[in-house]
């Protein structure tokens, strides 16, 4: 007979998925919409409009400064087939402008203009003149010249700012799950540095080749490839605004003081970011597990080269993993089988030496060494698995590549699994193994009624978890956990089995 309190607990959980599934859709549904507004309204300013076959930027005649990016999404969304990095509106204010001391840079000319390249001029009342040149210098960089000649002999030093203007908006994006917006650079005492925006009291500065802000996916920065540059960063204005870029001094030319500007707008793919500027690498934000990540990358990004799957290659790679870290496991099965062995003699050390701890300890250290028996075993696989499970979620949550990629009934290998398919499989595979796992032979005591609790409350509890994680994490857990159960099986069968004793709780 189902227990009552069994029963509460399966009824409240069934409704918790119920109430996550209406509000996740809701939520996603909300985000499309957004987006979709937004990609819609962006041709109803008198922005002049510059575009190669990945970017698209949005440029204010008026005051020169970059006011919308776009970036090509890679395959269309329910009618969503760009998504914008760079914004002046109520949702986002996150724009870039180029600005010289001293020269006021209010209503550009348009001196000339093409779909890839826009050329701004203006004089101002003393005579000296400004002029701007905005083209792609790579798939994923703009490249800005400025161009200041005077109608005299200039003097001193003419300071150019290289400045992005951001609120604390969160970015504009279809798929904001597991999202950390934040601002990113990489100075001479730390080559990655990422801090929240509100952190700023002060203005800040440092030496180094570029500074930026951090997305899912994607990555949006002023950056000098070969020099270093003076960072400065400015708390937050009257306007909500914080600034954050270059300052520099313009280089005098024939009389003609000049400065280039590099913007890179693009997606956190490793082969990309690579290639920027020193260090600009590490915006495929890894965390702590930024090698293992990195690998990751790597290795997938070859295995799909062949299958043309992300989801197959995610499959593949837990396999390969699975492979290399057999040993462990089975290492870990056989000890725990082992120590449903040594069960009944621990607790005849245990219940003899009940009131002497330290007695206890050493009988028990002496049975280990006779059997050769080492507790720790069973844990390795844990110490293993942690920092692949953690590589996984981060690159699921950052790389470009499983963007907007489906795999069998799930869209977005990227976000949740919208059907809650994956995540309650994992929940059941869970509760599989925990009793396929040899255990010992405790039907009653305070040991026996926790482990049985956490037979029924775990697996629930970790499924609650999956349910909000990249489906891509959980495809990987799923079929970690798959493989994890055949040996146990095999391993259990053969070993617990042939002295007439079940495996199971």
């Amino acid at each position: 007979m189902l227990n009552p309190r069994n029963l509460f607990l399966f009824v409240t959980v069934g409704f918790l998925f119920a109430l996550i599934y209406d509000w996740t859709n809701l939520n996603k549904e909300e985000k499309l919409e957004r987006s979709l507004y937004v990609q819609n309204s962006s041709n109803i300013n008198s922005y002049r409009v510059i575009k190669n076959n990945f970017l698209e930027i949005h440029i204010d005649p008026f005051d020169g400064a970059i006011k919308q990016a776009y970036l090509n999404e890679k395959t269309e969304r329910g009618g969503l087939y760009k998504t914008r990095l760079m914004s002046n509106d109520e949702l986002l204010r996150f724009y870039f402008k180029t600005s010289v001391s001293g020269f006021s840079a209010n209503g550009f000319d348009i001196e000339s203009a093409s779909e890839d390249e826009l050329v701004l001029v203006k004089k101002d009342n003393l005579g000296s003149e400004l002029r701007k040149t905005f083209l792609f210098s790579d798939d994923y960089s703009l490249f800005i010249r400025d161009e200041l000649s005077t109608p005299g002999a200039a003097f001193g030093d003419i300071k150019i700012f290289k400045t992005f203007y951001r609120d604390a908006n969160k970015s504009i994006d279809y798929g904001t799950s597991f999202s950390r917006d934040h601002l990113a650079y990489s100075h001479d005492d730390d080559v990655f540095n990422d801090e929240q925006l509100s952190s700023i009291d002060n203005k800040e500065s440092y030496i180094g080749h570029w500074i930026g802000y951090s997305q899912k996916h994607f990555v949006v920065s002023v950056f000098d490839p070969i020099n270093t540059q003076n960072i400065v960063l400015y708390p937050q204005d009257s306007n909500g605004l914080y600034r954050f870029g270059f300052e520099e001094s313009m280089t005098p030319n024939l009389g003609v003081f000049e400065s280039d500007t590099f913007i890179f707008l693009g997606p956190k793919k490793k082969e990309v970011l690579e290639g920027v500027a020193p260090h600009f690498k590490y915006n495929l934000d890894l965390g702590f597990v930024f090698g293992i990540g990195e690998f990751f990358i790597i290795v997938m990004n070859y295995i799909n080269s062949f299958v043309y799957d992300w989801g197959l290659s995610i499959i593949i790679l837990t396999i390969l993993f699975k492979v290399v870290l057999s040993p462990l496991q089975i290492m870990q099965i056989k000890s725990m089988v082992k120590m449903r062995e040594l069960s009944p003699k621990i607790q005849d050390i245990q219940q003899t030496h009940k009131g002497d701890q330290q007695k206890m300890s050493m009988e028990m250290m002496s049975l280990y060494r006779k059997e050769g028996f080492n507790p720790a075993a069973g844990c390795l696989p844990l110490f293993a698995q942690f920092p692949i499970f953690i590589a996984m979620f981060w690159v699921a949550r950052e790389a470009f590549e499983f963007r907007g990629e489906g795999f069998l009934w799930i869209p977005d290998l990227a976000e949740s699994d919208p059907l809650m398919i994956t995540p309650v499989l994992m929940g059941v595979l869970m509760f599989a193994s925990q009793k396929f796992m040899p255990k010992p032979p405790q039907t009653q005591g305070l040991q026996a009624q926790v482990a049985q609790q956490m037979m029924f409350v775990f697996p629930p509890m970790i499924t609650l978890i999956f349910l909000f994680m990249p489906a891509a994490v959980v495809i990987y857990s799923v079929i970690n956990m798959l493989l994890s159960i055949i040996p146990q099986l095999l391993i259990v069968g053969r070993v617990v089995g042939s002295d007439g004793s079940g495996g199971g709780g």
